[in-house]
């Protein structure tokens, strides 16, 4: 009989604890991709709505593009933290 992976190995990875940050966005990075990704959509949904005027709430589709903007921005601030932790890892001398 064959044994899985993780039960030969004597010390199995085990995922990380997600962190409550008491924000919308927290946890792990795919959630926060996934979550941007779905606001992006949820506010292009409503913008072709509005064009095709089965969409006639204005006040939410204006914060709908607010949340995206918002949620983009936050995405890239995050984005350019990492790599600048990145870069001064790199440039530790060991």
């Amino acid at each position: 009989m064959i044994r899985s992976i993780g039960a030969i190995s004597p010390n199995p990875v085990k995922s990380s604890p997600v962190v409550d940050t008491g924000n919308k966005i927290g946890g792990s990075f795919k959630a926060m991709f996934d979550e941007v990704n779905q606001e992006q959509l949820n506010a292009d949904n409503m913008i072709a709505g509005m064009v095709s005027g089965t969409n006639k709430d204005v006040p939410a589709t204006m914060i709908a593009m607010e949340k995206a903007e918002t949620s983009m921005k936050m995405l890239m601030a995050v984005r350019n933290k990492m790599v600048a932790a990145y870069e001064e890892t790199m440039r530790m001398q060991f």
